[in-house]
């Protein structure tokens, strides 16, 4: 019975885990020269293949180039980079796509990095030493020719043991060791200073194929990401593509954004392409994502389609340097993030996660006056309508409200001493 229940948590728990992505580094600090070694994974699905141009490292707002790869095996991406210098970067894995709950979901991945020299200083002699080692290449598939090299870059001897050997490098110097893979995943272990584990694996076709949502009608970009100004209206266009061999028909777009107007359109060709107008009009800074449904029709059946968002918004008058995005938290730096119903009254930033932090206080939003002169204009306009409209209800009423019987009396003996007169005459 108690056995019984904890799968049922378990099962329970494991269903309540969030699909996001996440990027997991092998090692959190990392000196110049050594190899990083990092995976991808998720509990869901990955629906596009994450390739090298989706990665960069940033120094600041300067891209600079590592050399790197990256491969899918098993639902999860394997990524490394060989480090070359000291510095502060970030690591930018772009419009990762996923699906969760049988929905589309796209996310950004920034991870801060510091590469820096660890010295260690000898007790008797008082020099300082570095130990690195550079392990080449970061993984091995079985396609590949399979080795791997060793290269001390440290300043010391080295001493490390891999499969069982005890191996010793003078500074600079640097080896290669065959691996034999016979099973179908495994990570090779490198003990020294740190340690080290080097996936390798033989991976059948399924493995290393993505699995694609399929549907006729496709959209570009993946995810819409853009950088909008408040108080000012931007325009932007996503493409739709219609590779089926029949129409689509019935097109519906619908948004959870509410300053964002998209042009509507009923049909598309089949074969057709078509560009969609859109139109932001934000009021308040900050960081929305959301998205645009498409609801359609094709080959009788309804379909539905899911275009993310990620919208940085700040007030007018704001350049380029200010969407930079800090490496710290909101929480780091002492700031708030504010409600939509609230405004910074200080300075405000795009902190790590996309986050809009308020370094002052957050103020409930008062409505400007030009709000209120149009409220009460309006107000005016519905009074005067309302008046009119009970006017006109009053003296309706009053000519349809019966006659009194002395005035119906009188009428009726009007009309019949005229129509008695009148057949006197005749006669």
């Amino acid at each position: 019975m108690k056995r019984g229940l904890l799968v049922f948590l378990f099962i329970f728990l494991t269903s309540l885990a969030s699909a996001v992505p996440t990027l997991t580094l092998q090692h959190s600090e990392t000196q110049p020269g050594e190899t990083i070694f990092a995976t991808i994974t998720t509990v869901g699905e990955f629906t596009k293949e994450i390739t090298l141009s989706d990665i960069k490292f940033l120094e600041g707002r300067k891209e600079v180039f590592f050399e790197s790869d990256i491969i899918f095996y098993n639902n999860t991406f394997y990524f490394y980079t060989y480090t070359t210098r000291e510095g502060n970067f970030t690591l930018k894995i772009s419009n990762i796509l996923y699906k969760e709950s049988n929905e589309l979901q796209s996310i950004t991945i920034e991870q801060p990095i510091t590469i820096k020299n660890n010295f260690i200083t000898d007790e008797e002699t008082n020099e300082t030493r570095t130990e690195i080692l550079v392990i080449k290449p970061g993984f091995i598939r079985t396609t590949d020719e399979p080795k791997l090299k060793f290269i001390n870059k440290g300043t010391s001897i080295l001493n490390f043991t891999c499969l069982e050997n005890e191996i010793s490098l003078q500074p600079q110097e640097s080896t290669e060791i065959e691996i034999q893979q016979h099973e179908t995943f495994s990570n090779l272990k490198i003990s020294t200073y740190k340690k080290f584990s080097v996936p390798i694996m033989r991976p059948a076709p399924e493995d290393i194929i993505i699995p694609k949502i399929k549907h006729d009608l496709k959209h570009d970009p993946d995810l819409l990401l853009l950088e909008l100004l408040t108080k000012e209206k931007s325009t932007a266009a996503i493409t739709l593509f219609n590779f089926g061999d029949e129409n689509i028909t019935n097109i519906k777009f619908t948004s959870d954004i509410e300053f964002l107007k998209i042009e509507e359109i009923k049909d598309l060709e089949a074969r057709g392409v078509h560009n969609i107008s859109l139109t932001f009009s934000p009021k308040t800074p900050g960081h929305i994502q959301g998205k645009i449904n498409i609801t359609y029709t094709q080959y009788e059946q309804g379909k539905n389609l899911s275009i993310p968002l990620s919208l940085f918004i700040l007030p007018i008058g704001s350049t380029e340097e200010d969407f930079k995005i800090s490496a710290e938290t909101c929480e780091d730096k002492g700031g708030a993030i504010c409600t939509s119903e609230e405004s910074c009254d200080d300075e405000a930033t795009f902190t790590k996660g996309g986050d809009y932090c308020c370094l002052g206080t957050c103020i409930q939003i008062e409505k400007d006056d030009e709000d209120s002169e149009f409220g009460w204009l309006l107000g005016l306009v519905l009074l005067v309508f309302l008046g009119f409209g009970g006017y006109y209800l009053y003296t309706k009423q009053k000519k349809i409200t019966p006659k009194k019987p002395n005035e119906q009396l009188k009428e009726f003996s009007e009309r019949y001493s005229k129509r008695l007169a009148g057949g006197l005459q005749r006669s």
